[in-house]
């Protein structure tokens, strides 16, 4: 179905163009099931932190209680298993998609009973790493500010110089990682081994894995950041610009996550025909055991 390249460039507009392609054959299918599990992600993160602060810190008085902390814990629950039901629909849909198989919304949301606690496994480890580095930063951050008393603006900078560590650390340990769920649901791998899979495929094709994270993220994070920050005052709920910026933001980030999560299995596609592993052989032999396919194997069509 793709032909093999040499050139990054090209290979990342045929990803690119292979996944709006496979989006738009299906739009409704894929719509469907964003809305029943992206939606919620992308609207909750808009409207939440206007909610949190108003029933919170009304008077940005940040001193945090116990009955807070346990609505955060809930709220970040809600995030996971939206997160985790959306991804793994999503996935599945689209590998159907790549086969020419038939799907319909009540089978990929079958297909959960399969790769729910794989994804989570993965979802658990890889989380776990992310704030394991997060938090060690942060505390080799207060321990200098601590030691070496730093006033506001030396503090300042030392964040400053943190972050631009920090952030190029977890770009690409994301990058490396970009097709661990796909590994996961396709593959009927979970946690280490996913991420470990995931190195080995993405050798190589780095340069392109970012660019489709780039392509994408920093798009869904800046528009979600930048509407939840124009609803924090509580009068914008009253107008009709508040009602409807949040809806539109909302439907634009669950389109755009949809399309991420669907451009790292045309990735994933991409990386093992360009290593050399074969399709149709695999699928045969039942390698994707994760995937409950229930059409005759007499009408599928190797691409």
């Amino acid at each position: 179905m793709y032909a093999s390249t040499e050139n990054g460039h090209s290979l990342w507009r045929e990803i690119i163009e292979s996944t709006k392609n496979i989006y738009k054959s299906h739009f409704g299918h894929f719509q469907a099931i964003s809305i029943l599990f992206l939606f919620p992600i992308t609207f909750s993160l808009i409207v939440y932190p206007s909610f949190h602060l108003a029933i919170f810190h009304p008077d940005y008085h940040f001193v945090v209680s116990s009955f807070e902390i346990i609505i955060l814990v809930l709220y970040a629950l809600f995030l996971s298993l939206f997160f985790i039901c959306g991804v793994g629909t999503t996935l599945y849909s689209a590998v159907q998609v790549f086969y020419y198989r038939p799907i319909n919304v009540v089978s990929s949301i079958k297909s959960l009973r399969n790769s729910f606690f794989p994804l989570l496994s993965t979802f658990i480890l890889s989380q776990t790493i992310f704030i394991s580095i997060n938090l060690l930063f942060a505390l080799i951050l207060a321990f200098l500010t601590r030691i070496l008393k730093f006033d506001s603006n030396h503090s300042l900078y030392l964040v400053i110089f943190s972050l631009i560590v920090l952030v190029p650390i977890l770009i690409w340990l994301q990058v490396n990682w970009s097709l661990s769920y796909v590994i996961t649901v396709v593959e009927s791998k979970k946690g280490y081994e996913t991420i470990r899979r995931s190195m080995k495929l993405v050798k190589g094709k780095r340069w392109v894995a970012f660019g489709i994270l780039m392509y994408y993220v920093p798009v869904i994070v800046f528009m979600v950041v930048c509407c939840a920050m124009l609803l924090e005052k509580g009068e914008q709920w009253r107008s009709f610009r508040g009602i409807l910026l949040p809806l539109l933001c909302s439907v634009m980030g669950y389109i755009l996550m949809n399309q991420y999560i669907v451009v790292n299995v045309v990735l994933y596609m991409q990386c093992k025909e360009l290593n050399g592993e074969k399709f149709s052989s695999e699928i045969v032999a039942g390698e994707y055991v994760s995937l409950p396919f229930e059409e005759d194997e007499k009408n599928h069509i190797v691409v």
